[in-house]
């Protein structure tokens, strides 16, 4: 029986797509290291190995196989990162694996200028990590891989119990003075914050991979920019609120725009724009539905670190 197989299984993504089964199909569990936290479940099959070695690819998959890949080397030596997209590639061709799913990020976009990104907005990356992940897309996207049916999945900003985004702010809000915090959200008002719950990230990765039509290298976003919480303010708010932080009560100084702005592109971000939206409408046209909202992974986010940010 054809199975799913998720690589990078040790990641929170991972561990949130894993725990939405059951599925139809048995799930095989591919990292090189079982989590320290991970609660035993029989459903999920692990297999502990190197992704760099082709050897061990060859016993991974199986004929029909749906694969998501979740794996990226960060700090990765020299051309490591794509070395194992290619050997993922030729073992998932040489298996006859039914389809690769392939998690990306949104961010490839760089710098661009265009107020509405879509799947059609070209990319300008810039950063290293920006320019690794969108030549990993170009590499799946421009090559045959011998009729492998190829997708890809690009998140904005990850949240949710065991991510890292918005760990730099919970700890801004603990240890930083009240004061440094009232001129940092000051600021940053409400600057756009691109988060996407990881629960609709996960839902995102499994509607794909059951997906009727063929994926045929299609590229789509999965975002929550238009939820009205996904804003600087109110996601400190709600930080402050799960860590059982006191909330400000008076006023915060206005801080024009076009000025965070100027700040943003002289500290070498590319997000600079206070108006860019990712749009998440071409995977809404597959089909793809969602009751996860931004304000809940934060408030779970925020839930899950209290007690070790608090001790820190």
């Amino acid at each position: 029986m054809p199975s799913i197989i998720v690589l990078g299984a040790s990641s929170f993504i991972a561990k949130e797509l894993m725990g939405a089964g059951p599925y139809k199909l048995p799930i095989k569990a591919v990292s090189r290291r079982m989590p320290a936290d991970w609660a035993f479940d029989k459903e999920v099959e692990w297999l502990l190995g190197d992704l760099l070695d082709p050897s061990f690819l060859d016993v991974v998959f199986s004929e029909g196989d749906l694969v998501i890949n979740l794996v990226y080397m960060r700090g990765a030596v020299g051309d490591q990162n794509h070395q194992l997209l290619r050997n993922l590639v030729q073992a998932c061709a040489k298996a006859k694996v039914a389809r690769l799913v392939h998690c990306s990020t949104a961010v490839v976009v760089g710098a661009t200028k265009v107020p509405s990104v879509t799947e059609l907005t070209r990319c300008l990356p810039s950063t290293d990590y920006e320019i690794t992940k969108y030549k990993l897309e170009e590499f799946l996207m421009l090559q045959s891989h011998d009729g492998l049916d190829v997708g890809i999945l690009r998140p904005t900003a990850v949240v949710g119990g065991g991510g890292e985004n918005l760990v730099k702010l919970s700890g801004q809000l603990t240890n930083s003075s009240q004061i440094m915090n009232y001129f940092r959200s000051s600021v940053y008002g409400n600057r756009p914050m691109h988060l996407v719950p990881v629960q609709m990230v996960a839902e995102a990765l499994v509607h794909l991979t059951f997906l009727p039509s063929p994926l045929a290298k299609e590229v789509y976003i999965v975002a929550a920019d238009y939820d009205s919480d996904n804003t600087f303010q109110t996601v400190e708010r709600l930080l402050r609120e799960a860590l059982g932080i006191k909330q400000r009560w008076f006023p915060l100084l206005p801080f024009p725009r076009i000025l965070l702005s100027l700040l943003l592109r002289l500290f070498g971000r590319t997000d600079f724009s206070m108006t860019r939206k990712y749009s998440a409408d071409k995977l809404k046209s597959t089909g793809f539905e969602t009751a996860s909202s931004v304000g809940k992974a934060v408030l779970i986010f925020g839930a899950s670190i209290k007690d070790s940010i608090l001790k820190d």
